[in-house]
C-alpha cells in the first residue's frame, strides 16, 4: 500500500505517519542506464543501480513505450534524416517525445499538421525494415526488468483468482478490443484460471483499424478453445449517421453507445439474460485523468455501463512500459498498428485522438482519413429537434447529452411520445428518451427500423 502524502510504502489501509487512507498503487518511474542503453522500471521508493552492470542510473521519464523499426523510419522522415538513421539506436517514446540513446527529442504539433504525408508515405514504403538491433534491445529490457515482471505477474494472478472465486467460469468474460491492454488481460486471466475456453467478447465498432480485425482473426485462430463472440451494430452505418446528426465530438461521443456499448450489451443479454457476470477488461489508471478515478473492481450499477456485470482490471496499476514488458517477454502476438507508431488502437477516427494519431491515419489510412475529414462539422448543423437525454450508462460522468438531427431532415414538428420499440432500442444504447418528433426523415426511419429489428431478435 502507498501513502501519497508521505510518499512511503505502508502495510495497512492507513498511513501510520499521517493517518490518511492508502492506495494499492506503488508509483514507478523509468530510469536509464547510459552504459547498457536500457530503460529500467524503478519503484518510487527504490534507489538502485542498473541490474545489468550495477552502475548508476538516471531518471528518464514517467512512462515509455518501445519504438518499433517501422516507426523509426517515420521518425527519420519527420526529422529529415536518412531512413536508417535510427535503426541501430536504442529508441523509446512517450507521446510525441522520443528518447534516442537516452536523449529526448520532442516532435512539435506543427510538424504533424504541416508534414507532406504523401511524400512521407512514399519514403517509408521504399525503405527496408531491420529488426536486429531492436530485438537485442528487447532482450536487454526484459532481462533488466525481470524481477518487476515477476512481481506484476504474481500480483495479477492472485487478483484474478480472488476476484473470480465468486463466479463460475461460465460467467467469466474477457473484454477483447484487439489492443495491447486487452491482449495482456486475456493472457493473464486464461493462465490464472487455467481455462482456455473462457468467453471473449470482441466489440467491433465498424471503425476498427484493418490491423485490429486481422489481429482478432489471428487471435481466434490461435485460441481455438476460446468462445470468441463478436458484437457489432449492423443496423446503422457510422458515416450515414454522421451526415444526419454530425460527427461525434469529445464532449458528445454518441458513437460509443451506438456502436460499442449497445452491441456488447445485446450480446451479453443474449448469452446471459439476467445472470450476473464478471468481466475482466484492460482499463489502466495511468491512461487518463478520468480512468485514474475508477476503482479496480466496479460492481455498483451506477458506476458501470452494462449493469448486469461486475468489471475488474488485473492490470489497473500497470504502466505502458509494464504492458510492453509482459508482451515482449511472453512473446505474445499483438496488433501491428503499434509497430507503425499508434499508441492506442480503438476507433481509428475517435474524437479523442490527438494530432499525432490523426497524422498517422493520413499516412496509413489515407482514403478513410480523407472521408472522415470531409464530414460536415457539428457546428454547421442547425439547432437540434430530436433529443435523447443521457442516463448513468452514458459514460461515467452521468451528464445529460443531446443527439441532434438537423431540422432540414425533419418533416413534422409535432411532439409525440416515442413508440415502445424505439424506447427499447434507445434504452439498449444506454439512453432514455424525452419527446420524439414524428417524422419521415431517413434518420428517424432508421432508428425505428433498427428498434423493431432489435426487439424482434430479443
Amino acid at each position: 500500500m502507498w501513502c501519497k502524502n508521505c510518499n512511503i510504502e505502508v502495510a495497512g489501509d492507513k498511513c501510520p505517519v499521517c493517518e490518511a487512507s492508502t492506495e494499492e498503487d506503488i508509483p514507478a518511474e523509468i530510469f536509464w542506464c547510459s552504459d547498457c542503453a536500457v530503460p529500467v522500471i524503478v519503484s518510487f521508493n527504490v534507489q538502485g543501480n542498473c541490474p545489468l552492470c550495477s552502475k548508476k542510473i538516471r531518471r528518464l521519464a514517467a512512462d515509455i513505450r518501445p519504438v518499433f523499426p517501422e516507426e523509426r523510419l517515420l521518425l527519420a522522415a519527420l526529422l529529415d534524416r536518412p531512413t536508417d538513421a535510427f535503426i541501430n539506436r536504442s529508441v523509446w517514446a512517450a507521446n510525441s517525445r522520443y528518447y534516442i540513446d537516452g536523449k529526448a527529442i520532442t516532435i512539435p504539433s506543427k510538424i504533424f499538421l504541416e508534414a507532406d504525408t504523401n511524400a512521407i508515405a512514399a519514403q517509408i514504403s521504399a525503405a527496408q525494415v531491420n529488426y536486429a538491433r531492436f530485438d537485442d534491445d528487447v532482450r536487454k529490457f526484459v532481462f533488466a526488468n525481470r524481477y518487476r515482471l515477476a512481481a506484476l505477474k504474481d500480483e495479477a494472478d492472485s487478483f484474478v483468482k480472488s476476484t473470480a472465486k465468486s463466479f463460475p467460469d461460465e460467467r467469466v468474460v474477457i473484454s477483447f478490443s484487439g489492443g495491447k491492454d486487452s491482449t495482456v488481460v486475456a493472457d493473464v486471466v486464461v493462465r490464472a484460471l487455467n481455462n482456455s475456453a473462457l468467453v471473449h467478447i470482441f466489440g467491433n465498432t465498424t471503425l476498427e483499424f484493418p490491423s485490429t480485425l486481422a489481429y482478432a482473426a489471428r487471435y481466434r485462430a490461435n485460441h481455438p478453445f476460446a468462445v470468441f463472440q463478436g458484437a457489432v451494430n449492423d443496423e446503422q452505418n457510422f458515416f450515414d449517421v454522421c451526415k444526419d446528426i454530425g460527427p461525434p465530438a469529445r464532449m458528445m461521443r454518441w458513437c460509443c453507445s451506438m456502436f460499442k456499448t449497445g452491441p456488447i450489451s445485446r450480446v451479453i443479454n443474449s448469452l446471459y439474460r439476467d445472470q450476473k457476470i464478471l468481466t475482466f477488461y484492460g482499463i489502466r489508471k495511468s491512461e487518463s485523468v478520468t480512468r485514474s478515478k475508477y476503482n479496480r473492481v466496479e460492481g455498483e450499477a451506477e458506476s458501470i455501463k452494462i449493469r448486469q456485470q461486475t468489471v475488474a482490471s488485473p492490470i489497473f496499476f500497470w504502466k505502458d512500459a509494464d504492458v510492453w514488458l509482459y508482451i515482449l517477454s511472453e512473446g505474445l502476438d499483438f496488433n501491428s498498428a503499434y509497430r507503425l507508431g499508434y499508441e492506442r488502437v480503438g476507433c481509428w477516427c475517435c474524437p479523442n485522438n490527438n494530432l499525432r494519431a490523426q497524422f498517422l491515419s493520413r499516412i496509413y489510412m489515407p482514403k478513410e482519413s480523407a472521408k472522415w475529414r470531409a464530414l460536415p462539422s457539428r457546428r454547421r448543423l442547425a439547432n437540434p429537434t430530436l433529443k435523447f437525454t443521457s442516463t448513468a450508462a452514458n459514460g461515467r460522468l452521468g451528464k445529460a447529452a443531446t443527439v441532434c438531427f438537423p431540422p432540414t431532415m425533419l418533416s413534422c414538428s409535432s411532439r409525440i411520445a416515442p413508440p415502445k420499440t424505439t424506447q427499447k432500442f434507445i434504452g439498449s444504447l444506454g439512453l432514455s428518451t424525452t419527446n420524439l418528433s414524428a417524422c419521415s426523415c431517413p434518420s428517424a426511419k432508421s432508428l425505428r427500423s433498427s428498434a423493431e429489428k432489435s426487439c424482434m431478435k430479443q
